[in-house]
């Protein structure tokens, strides 16, 4: 099956079980795929069918009684906010649940070809012999967090690059914390080709860059360049492209009287709403109100 398919199977398994879907990435990003689902309190049994990725769900509302069945015996745990579940690829869940109100929950996808690319740039071990996570409870609060970042990023209609960040953030620490994946020791990269990474960002403000596109220009894998990058300079690439676009925003606001919706498209914005919650998250005012207090 391709890789639609496994998710078209996954949204019809949740719709026969009435699962509510509420929001989607799929029409925003194309890196990775996120599902925020709001779930009846009781479900008695329902299979998800096999996915060629690795699902992790995350509990965001609710407490609830949860089992899955393997080899025909039936293992639970205790849901509550922010309890994690994996699912390996490749491995179906069958799963029932018992709770008092209904819950919230955030499905992502992590792609299989990701997995093994980052796999392939961490280590020398085969992909294909890794052990995924696949099991009811873990605890891992960094997995949480850049689960509900994505979740609030994508409210806010963050970028592309935003979410192949977070993609190689999360591939990588499933394959080196719960994969076990033994790393080679990494050589890091002249500066050159980091500032040929900058100049290019600089030059191509008004447009939506994604972090492949940012890591051919450096000559390196995506994974390489975040981490190469993060030494560095002590940042993302996606926060230091957004640095630059908010310095050029200012730079339009205090120079000329174009309107803040044309500024926001020549600062990479196609959203006027979204530049200006990006505005004031990193200046401390709206655009408006940055305009009217340098004048």
């Amino acid at each position: 099956m391709m890789r639609e398919d496994h998710h078209a199977a996954s949204l019809a398994a949740h719709a026969r079980a009435r699962i509510a879907l509420a929001a989607c990435s799929k029409a925003v990003w194309g890196s990775i795929l996120l599902r925020r689902y709001t779930a009846p309190a009781v479900i008695e049994e329902f299979v998800v069918p096999p996915s060629a990725d690795q699902v992790i769900v995350l509990v965001t509302d609710g407490c609830f009684d949860i089992e899955s069945r393997a080899g025909g015996r039936w293992r639970g745990t205790r849901y509550g906010t922010g309890s994690l579940g994996m699912t390996a690829p490749g491995h179906e869940a069958i799963l029932r649940w018992r709770g008092e109100e209904p819950n919230e929950t955030l499905h992502l996808h992590l792609p299989a070809s990701t997995l093994r690319r980052v796999a392939g740039d961490l280590s020398a071990m085969d992909p294909a012999r890794l052990a995924m996570p696949n099991d009811l409870a873990y605890c891992d609060p960094l997995v949480a967090q850049v689960m509900l970042s994505l979740s609030e990023a994508l409210s806010c209609g963050a970028p592309e690059l935003y979410a192949e960040a977070a993609c190689e953030l999360l591939a990588a620490h499933i394959l080196l914390r719960h994969a076990r994946l033994t790393p080679r020791s990494p050589a890091l990269l002249p500066h050159p080709r980091l500032r040929r990474v900058e100049e290019f960002m600089r030059s191509n403000l008004a447009r939506p860059l994604t972090l492949d596109e940012l890591a051919r220009e450096a000559g390196m894998s995506p994974f390489h360049l975040l981490r190469v990058f993060r030494k560095v300079h002590g940042e993302t690439p996606i926060r230091r492209l957004t640095r630059m676009r908010m310095e050029a925003a200012r730079r339009h606001l205090e120079a000329g009287r174009e309107p803040v919706s044309a500024i926001a498209f020549l600062c990479g914005y196609e959203n006027p709403s979204h530049f200006a919650t990006a505005f004031r998250r990193i200046v401390g005012v709206s655009p408006t109100a940055y305009r009217a207090g340098v004048r």
